[in-house]
């Protein structure tokens, strides 16, 4: 039996797209000109503000409060979306980073969120791919690894069956590719 949504309830939804990749892979940079474009509102990172006022290096524990401010954060700003909300990451950054920074379990399989925060697959990944030079920041860690975290990324988001595009090129290229797909998934946008 075929169900239908009410124009009242489609009106209501929210869809969500996530900017997601390694370091320096312009993830900001397009969650804001996307939003833009889109006009809706785009979701900063949490764990770049969290770090930067942390005072010392952070422990497989900080990203428990790490994942629940983004969460947070993301409930607030979808007050004020429209049809679309732009996030700069989600838990799939903290996934990666879990692994990567403190280690891979030893069965090789993804640990979902270590109980940090609920994964909830959003309706579009955009993987950004760090085909541009290295911009340094002081939060940034691994330069010379972006291709193989980018792999990691490539593997979580398929192992979880997410809806993922890859976006490379200039910023202006990726923005166009951005646009472009979201247009295709979400027809009403």
């Amino acid at each position: 039996m075929e169900q239908t949504v009410s124009m009242e309830n489609q009106k209501q939804y929210i869809f969500k797209i996530v900017l997601t990749g390694p370091e320096s892979s312009g993830k900001t940079t397009l969650a804001n000109t996307l939003a833009s474009a889109l006009k809706t509102v785009w979701v900063p990172e949490f764990a770049r503000n969290f770090l930067a006022h942390l005072g010392r290096p952070y422990l497989r524990e900080d990203l428990r409060q790490i994942g629940r401010g983004q969460e947070a954060w993301e409930k607030w700003y979808n007050g004020s979306a429209s049809k679309a909300l732009v996030c700069d990451t989600d838990w799939t950054v903290l996934q990666i980073w879990e692994h990567y920074r403190f280690g891979f379990p030893a069965t090789g399989e993804w640990e979902w969120q270590k109980g940090y925060t609920q994964p909830r697959l959003a309706d579009l990944y955009l993987l950004c791919a760090p085909d541009f030079p290295w911009e340094p920041d002081p939060l940034r860690e691994h330069r010379a690894e972006r291709d193989i975290l980018f792999s990691w990324y490539e593997r979580l988001l398929t192992d979880a069956g997410a809806n993922v595009e890859v976006i490379h090129g200039r910023p202006e290229d990726r923005l166009a590719q951005a646009i472009s797909v979201t247009r295709k998934f979400f027809r009403t946008l």
